[in-house]
């Protein structure tokens, strides 16, 4: 089984670059044949939004419905 990587980019204050440099990174290791999975855990959905999702609030699926119902 391949090794898997965990990068997180974090920091508690807003306007850092967190969601801006989650993409450029995730988008330059897919461009070079990585799997990449990008987990947007703002409640603001920016990562999501900027990553084409324009309504992030209509996903079936996400992070707080599957911590709600695993």
């Amino acid at each position: 089984m391949p090794e898997c990587k965990t990068i997180a980019c974090v920091n508690q204050k807003g306007g850092t670059g967190k969601s801006a440099t989650a993409t450029n990174l995730g988008i330059g290791l897919a461009r070079h044949g990585k799997h990449v999975l990008i987990i947007d855990c703002d409640s603001q959905a920016s990562q999501t939004v900027s990553l084409g999702w324009p309504q992030p609030d209509e996903l079936p699926v996400t992070l707080a419905t599957l911590l709600v119902n695993p």
